[in-house]
């Protein structure tokens, strides 16, 4: 499949019986969203990261349909993650390079899912989508060298650590330094057999 046809339906993923990866709907999870992101704890190692105000439905609404708007223009494909049913944070693909071959992955779960291997589960699903339907060769990730949970869920999914980059993340009003992950598609397969 060519990599443009990947967006011209949005593909869901069964991760396992309790995982399920969808696309993410705005009315239904502004407000799971807005939950998640007023945990600071959830955000603590991620330099984007401002606390919302109070809830303001429709400005939810449009952050959750940004990511709907960069699956439409090509850019990303973000998944809903959800445990159950329930909506529990979001993984997605994004900043795609070298003649769509490469990838860079973020994600993100509620911190009442940390450490149950969630994150791992997911992000080893996406690589392969990513691989196999998405014809990428490469994913990066990256982590605040002081996030051992992220760190630790990137080497689980067999991706290697290969370097620190210095000052990569803005965090707390200073620059400080991420590790850089990858892992590529002849590596996913060695995890398979």
């Amino acid at each position: 499949m060519a990599f443009c046809d990947v967006f011209k339906e949005f593909q869901n993923i069964r991760v396992d019986e309790a995982v399920f990866l969808r696309q993410h709907e705005p009315e239904k999870d502004a407000r799971p969203f807005w939950e998640i992101y007023s945990d600071e704890e959830n955000f603590r190692y991620y330099g984007g990261y401002r606390k919302p105000e109070d809830w303001d439905e429709k400005r939810e609404m449009r952050a959750v349909a940004s990511r709907v708007k960069g699956f439409l223009g090509k850019r990303e494909y973000s998944w809903v993650i959800t445990f159950y049913g329930e909506v529990i944070g979001q993984i997605q693909l994004f900043n795609f390079m070298n003649h769509n071959t490469c990838a860079e992955v973020g994600y993100f779960i509620k911190r009442k899912y940390w450490n149950q291997n969630i994150n791992t589960r997911v992000l080893e699903a996406v690589c392969r989508f990513a691989f196999d339907v998405m014809g990428l060769e490469r994913i990066e990730a990256m982590a605040h060298v002081e996030n051992i949970g992220s760190n630790k869920t990137l080497e689980k999914a067999g991706f290697t650590k290969e370097g620190m980059m210095r000052k990569r993340f803005y965090l707390r009003g200073k620059a400080e330094n991420a590790n850089m992950y990858a892992i590529t598609r002849d590596e996913m397969c060695g995890i398979r057999n």
